[in-house]
């Protein structure tokens, strides 16, 4: 039994070497004498995940890479580190445990089966493979993370879970070769034998047991978490006949079964959800339902987490202004709480909650509309297209024109998202299976197409790993890829499968699906549109370099380890597909303008719809015009070529199937994509955006390429940090100053006001920060605030930022094109053209064996004109598989550029706004505002002169603001009495009327006429609080000082020393207690300020109310100063002060 020592202190037990042979490998990534985890620093780290306040996540002291993001530790420990409590046998605490599991089996397993050389060659395998996962260049599907290596952990000394394991896990087969052909082992156990690959695609027959069997599949594959695609076409459609009486329900009746059954199993036994694909023919006769099924479930789903969520936001946001609003938030306040509302608690979005994931149906499942060639022939013809039965297709149940299917697909995609479409002619005339069968269905996510009961284990790269001082390294990348292609053929020999017939199926074609990620982060690192021919050139590139290289390593391993089993009946097929890879990177040269073969007479596949020159022409249309990249990549297209020419010359090939662009969702990952780069084929969605996580909770990913790309560019150092925290906020700004080197920029940081809005609000906010011990309390506040869910909506700017650069004045045309997103973010208004997606789809196309998994962006202004042109111009482009997503068509979005208390006080805008609008039509048609008939009232009596003695009540509404005077004045009905009370009752009635408190005092402040003279407030030798008012001009000036008095404008005009307490007792009787809204006892020196200030009115003079005209200069600008008189315009003095 060989040994090999494989870190400080540890050996891996190999066992015994099977066939002989084998690759050799050399180092390439690593160095003699240094393990590969000692390239990296190691810390011990909480993980903790936040959602809405409360803690989703959390597990202590886990064993983690230094260099690894946040972003990337947290995904990687939550999903993927195994056992629960600590102390237990298998309990996992360190990251370096998981890429053990995953490392330390495949040596295992190439050394037992030959794939090595000798020991050596293990060694160097085992050690390069840890490498690309510690520095994030690589990482397998999740279903390698979650069950590979628990049954062999025992060989390199972690504790021995083989009896543990033993009975635990679904039935489980594996393929073996024999004579007669594959057969189908069953295994030990599901952890012997452990499910590896990602993708399965299914079929089922139309017979009651083939439906209910199907169901019993499906589980089994999600509780080892992968997923699953099915074509449902061969159930036949409602209302057609079945055996005896009666007519068949049709497929979707059973699916809705299926669906609800998957969102019951968590993929892989964690919070990962199981993930379907459904696809149903463009000839099925319930095919029209079908597009219609998700978009009747999206609206119910739109009228809660949409209406209904944010009303609850708009009630909660009333409670508070209908104490402290402005009066046009209190109308607003009172109109949402006067509505009638049956549940006042907010839903969440997630999709597994009690919405989507309990109550509305179809939602485990992507529903895709297959085109077949008759569709796209009709199309092009302007012919009619019929449905027909299945059991008798020479039965026509419709006919229609394509562009009526093209219209409610889009109908139902502008409002839903879905279905997809597959174009099944190109599909197939890219099939190296063609000669043997058709594809029907693809895996979940549209990448990977192979034939019925097959599976596919996928893998990508973090592209950007390979491209290091200013060039891609060609060497690496193609010593990596052979890295994972014999971890991908090793999988096919040593998984386990859920039944027999994928067992089979998988052995005799050996499918593996390698690619990419973080093309877009690439691109944007160059400071190259990805919405640009020298963008989908690189692309395209790199695709052809990716197939061609797992193709020729599929060469070495097919002449070592033998062929695929279905290799003699489908290698026309195979060959063919080949020569057109071949003949279209040949293609790609020219534009590139190098020199490229001629291919005459040369095999090629070919459809009725769908030939080699359309796939040639498509090509053209979507890289664009000829450009020059260099000659870095030149050298890409260039060694491509060499491994095509010479692939056509090997005689046997270990796999059918080998490449596809994966969406790579949870795996970006590991491989820190979430922190730095772009998923899959995509571009940055946004700069800034928030992402759901699958089993609950949210994450801000902010791309941290944005730098190079500045700096490539020709930007300087303080222009990035402007530019970076205009785009990203304080996070991004920090992020991008690697934290402990804040304080060395702390001023820069003051200095970014010529940035844009956000910058000098940062400005702003930093400008009284006097240290970095003020600033670091300052971020960790809002930090904390963030995970939590509690960051104030006017803190969200400052520390997010807007998501783009628009707004920075001094940023180019040419730089905001390199960082244009799928998205428009927040108040920007520019997005990566809708072709530009499907362009990059049809420039990848010709050069993988399967799809690409991307998503078509389009903005919420497009139309449902804009989906069919879409639609058709996948089909002219040459692209397999085309899903479109509509800003705002689905009420759960995976990636959310806004926060949802952004849409909530949007919406409170709107309602204030007509609120607003309310008060201007009431105050344009007035409305009497009378107290209630027990009111509150205070009451000061006043005497004029020695001899009139007065008395003046005032009546205090429930807010503290007067409502009404009365009173009475010298002997009852006198005359001055009857004119005071006239004048009482004439201020009281305008009062309520909603003439305004400040005016009164303003007009009828300093009139002048008898009785005046000396005022005395209550009694002689009366103490108190009583207003400093010794003299007036009139009954009316004494009754404007006293209510100045008694309402101060520095109170807010309310009450002085203003008893909230008593007011309240004084408005309840007889056990009833009248609503008085809750006022805060406000004191004479505070100041109110309003929520929204009233625009600023020029201030009266009210000393000119009381001007005479001045005997000298006759301007009418003869007041008071004391007791005398002065002009304001000439000077001119009465003289009564003893000038």
């Amino acid at each position: 039994m060989a040994k090999i020592i494989v870190d400080g202190n540890q050996t891996l037990d190999l066992g015994k070497k099977g066939r002989p042979g084998g690759f050799k490998f050399e180092r390439i990534f690593t160095k003699d004498g240094v393990f590969a985890y000692d390239t990296a620093r190691w810390v011990r780290k909480d993980i903790k995940m936040f959602a809405s306040g409360e803690t989703v996540f959390s597990r202590q002291n886990v064993e983690v890479p230094e260099h690894w993001g946040d972003n990337a530790l947290k995904i990687t420990v939550s999903k993927y580190i195994f056992g629960k409590d600590p102390g237990t046998v298998e309990y996992e605490d360190s990251i370096k445990q998981i890429f053990d599991r995953i490392a330390n089996t495949y040596t295992v397993w190439g050394y037992q089966l030959g794939y090595f050389a000798n020991e050596k060659s293990a060694f160097v395998y085992n050690q390069e493979m840890k490498y690309m996962l510690l520095h994030q260049m690589w990482a397998p599907n999740s279903p390698v993370w979650f069950n590979i290596g628990h049954w062999e952990q025992w060989r390199w000394g972690r504790p021995d879970l083989r009896e543990l394991l033993g009975n635990k896990g679904n039935d489980a087969y594996y393929g073996v070769e024999t004579r007669n052909g594959v057969e189908a082992k069953k295994s030990l156990n599901a952890y012997a034998n452990p499910q590896a690959s990602a993708c399965f695609i299914l079929g089922v027959e139309d017979s009651m047991e083939a439906i209910l069997k199907h169901q019993y599949t499906e589980g089994s594959i999600f509780s080892s978490g992968s997923g699953v695609g099915i074509n449902i076409s061969s159930i036949r459609s409602e209302g057609e006949p079945i055996a005896g009486k009666g007519s068949a329900s049709g497929p979707l009746s059973f699916d809705r079964g299926w669906d609800k059954m998957a969102g019951a199993i968590k993929s892989g036994g964690k919070t990962r959800r199981a993930a379907r694909m459904v696809v149903m023919y463009s000839d099925h006769p319930d095919v029209f339902e079908f597009v219609k099924t998700k978009f009747r479930q999206e609206e119910v789903a739109k009228v809660i987490l949409q209406e209904h969520n944010v009303i609850c936001g708009l009630r909660q946001l009333a409670r508070q202004k209908l104490a402290d609003g402005t009066p046009e938030e209190q109308i607003a306040a009172k109109m949402l709480l006067s509505t009638p509302f049956v549940v006042d608690k907010t839903f969440s979005p997630a999709m597994d909650d009690l919405i989507y994931g309990q109550t509305l149906s179809n939602q485990n499942a992507n529903h895709t509309v297959s085109m077949k060639s008759g569709f796209w022939l009709a199309y092009k013809n302007g012919t009619k297209y019929a449905t027909r039965w299945v059991k008798d297709p020479s039965h026509v149940v419709r006919e229609y024109f394509p562009n009526e299917m093209l219209a409610q697909m889009a109908n139902a995609i502008w409002n839903n998202a879905e279905p997809g479409l597959h174009n099944n002619d190109i599909i197939n005339f890219w099939s190296t299976f063609r000669d043997e069968c058709m594809i029907e269905t693809s895996n979940p996510c549209s990448e990977y197409l192979g034939p019925v009961f097959s599976s596919c284990n996928l893998s990508s790269f973090n592209i950007i790993r390979f491209y290091k001082n200013s060039k891609f390294d060609i060497e690496k990348f193609k010593k990596a890829v052979e890295i994972a292609m014999v971890a991908a053929d090793m999988n096919i020999t040593k998984g386990g499968f859920p039944i027999p017939e994928i067992a089979i199926n998988t052995v005799n074609y050996r499918t593996t699906g390698i690619g990419f990620a973080n093309i877009g982060g690439l691109l944007m690192s160059l400071g190259i549109p990805y919405d640009s021919s020298e963008g989908r050139a690189i692309a395209a590139s790199l695709a052809s370099l990716l197939t061609s290289v797992c193709y020729s390593t599929s060469a070495k391993l097919g002449a070592a380890l033998g062929e695929f089993a279905k290799y003699p009946l489908i290698k026309g097929s195979m060959r063919r597909v080949l020569n057109m890879h071949a003949l279209m990177n040949d293609e790609l040269k020219k534009l590139l303008g190098l020199k490229a073969h001629a291919h005459k007479n040369e095999d090629l596949p070919n459809e009725d719809s769908f030939t080699a020159r359309d796939a040639i022409e498509g090509f053209k249309k979507s890289v664009g015009e000829k450009v020059s990249l260099g000659s870095e990549w030149n050298d890409v297209v260039e060694e491509a070529g060499r491994l095509w020419d010479s692939l056509k010359k090997e005689p046997v090939f270990r796999n059918s199937f080998v490449t596809c662009i994966a969406p790579t969702g949870t795996i970006s990952a590991p491989m820190g994509i979430y922190e730095e780069g772009t998923t899959s084929a995509e571009p940055e969605y946004s700069l800034v955006k928030h992402k759901q996580l699958s089993g609950g909770g949210t994450m801000t990913l902010i791309n941290g390429l944005v730098p190079q790309g500045l700096a490539k560019l020709g930007y300087s150092f303080e222009q990035i940090l402007t530019i970076i925290a205009e785009v990203s906020g304080l996070a991004g700004a920090e992020n991008f100053l690697h934290s402990k080197h804040v304080s060395e920029h702390l001023e820069a940081l003051k200095s970014i006001a010529d940035g844009g809005e956000i910058c000098r609000e940062i400005s702003a906010r930093l400008s009284s920060v006097r240290d970095e011990a003020e600033y670091r309390d300052l971020f960790k506040r809002m930090c904390s605030q963030s995970e939590k869910g509690t960051l104030p909506f006017s803190d969200a700017a400052i520390y997010f930022g807007c998501g783009h650069m628009e707004g920075v004045p001094w940023v180019d045309e040419r730089t905001l094109k390199v960082f244009d997103c799928a998205n428009t973010a927040f108040g920007g208004t520019r997005c990566i053209a809708v072709d530009g997606h499907v362009k990059m789809l049809g420039a990848l196309q010709p050069f993988i064996s399967g799809a690409s998994s991307k998503t078509i962006n389009m903005p919420a202004s497009a139309t449902e004109e804009d989906i069919v042109k879409s639609l058709v111009e996948s089909h002219e482009l040459g692209v397999k598989c085309i899903a479109i997503y509509r800003d705002g068509s689905k009420a759960n979005a995976v990636y959310s550029t806004r926060l949802d208390s952004g849409e909530i006080q949007d919406a409170w805008r709107r309602v204030v706004e007509t609120a607003s609008q309310i008060r201007q039509q009431e105050h344009a048609n007035p409305v009497r505002k009378r107290l209630p008939y027990r009111r509150w009232g205070q009451t000061i009596k006043f005497t004029v002169g020695d001899d009139i003695n007065g008395y003046m009540t005032v009546g205090v509404s429930e807010t503290g603001y007067c409502a009404e005077i009365f009173g009475r004045l010298g002997q009852g009905g006198s005359f001055i009495n009857g004119m005071f009370d006239a004048f009482c009752k004439a201020f009281s009635i305008a009062l309520q009327y909603g003439v305004p408190f400040d005016d009164f005092i303003g007009a009828f402040r300093y009139m002048s006429f008898d009785p005046s003279g000396w005022v005395r407030i209550g009694d002689y030798n009366e103490e108190g609080d009583k207003p400093e008012i010794h003299t007036c001009k009139s009954i009316v000036d004494l009754l404007m000082q006293l209510l100045d008095w008694m309402f101060p404008s520095e109170n807010g005009r309310r009450l002085r020393q203003l008893d909230q307490d008593y007011i309240a007792a004084m408005f309840t009787s007889n056990g009833r207690t009248m609503t008085v809204k809750s006022v805060e006892r406000a004191p004479l020196q505070t100041e109110l300020p309003l929520s929204t200030p009233a625009p600023q009115k020029k201030k009266k003079d009210l000393a000119m109310s009381s001007a005479l005209t001045c005997p000298k200069c006759h301007s009418y600008a003869y007041v008071f100063d004391g007791k005398c008189r002065s002009c304001r315009d000439c000077g001119y003095k009465d003289g009564g002060c003893g000038a």
